[in-house]
C-alpha cells in the first residue's frame, strides 16, 4: 500500500512540530534570549495553526488571501511583542510604573497591540474570506450526503 504524502498539508505540521522544539529548548535555556526566542516562536506557532487550517482552501483557490492575513497577523503581535521586550529590558523590575490608558505600560501593549487589534484583523478577515474561499458548496452537499447517509445506518438500515 503507497502513502501519499501531501506535501502541502505537511509542511506545515512539520514547521509545528520544529516551532515546538525550539519552544521546549529556549525553556531549559531559560535566559532572556530564551524567553524572546519562545515569544516570537509562539506567534509562529500560532500562524502555522492558521495556514494548516486553512490547507485544503489554499489548494482549491489560492494560498495568498491567507498568507496575506496570517502575515498581518504576525506583523500586528510582532510589534507589540517587540514593544514589550523593549519596555521589560528599559525597566525589568517595574519599578515606578508608566501608566498608559490608565493601565501599566506593558499592560496597555498587551491588550491594546497584541491582543485587541490582532482579534480584530482576523474576525474581519474571516467574514471576507468565508464566502470567496472557504465555503464551497459542493464539499457541504458531499458532507450533507454523508451525514444523512450516516443517520439512515444509525436509524437501522443496513450500509453494504
Amino acid at each position: 500500500m503507497t502513502t501519499m504524502i501531501d506535501w502541502e498539508h505537511d509542511k506545515y505540521v512539520v514547521g509545528l512540530l520544529g516551532s515546538l522544539i525550539v519552544m521546549l529548548a529556549m525553556i531549559f535555556l531559560d535566559t532572556i534570549v530564551g524567553q524572546i526566542v519562545f515569544s516570537y516562536m509562539t506567534l509562529l506557532l500560532i500562524a502555522l495553526y492558521v495556514l494548516l487550517g486553512t490547507t485544503s482552501s489554499a489548494q482549491r483557490h489560492s494560498s495568498r488571501p491567507f498568507s496575506v492575513m496570517t502575515g498581518g497577523f504576525i506583523g500586528i503581535a510582532g510589534l507589540g511583542f517587540s514593544l514589550l521586550w523593549y519596555f521589560h529590558l528599559q525597566n525589568p523590575g517595574y519599578i515606578d510604573p508608566v501608566y498608559w490608558f490608565g493601565f501599566p505600560r506593558a499592560t496597555a501593549v498587551v491588550i491594546y497591540l497584541i491582543w485587541m487589534p490582532p482579534a480584530l484583523f482576523l474576525m474581519f478577515a474571516y467574514p471576507y474570506l468565508f464566502s470567496n474561499y472557504l465555503w464551497d458548496e459542493e464539499q457541504a452537499t458531499e458532507f450533507r450526503q454523508a451525514q444523512q447517509t450516516e443517520t439512515t445506518t444509525a436509524d437501522g438500515g443496513r450500509d453494504e
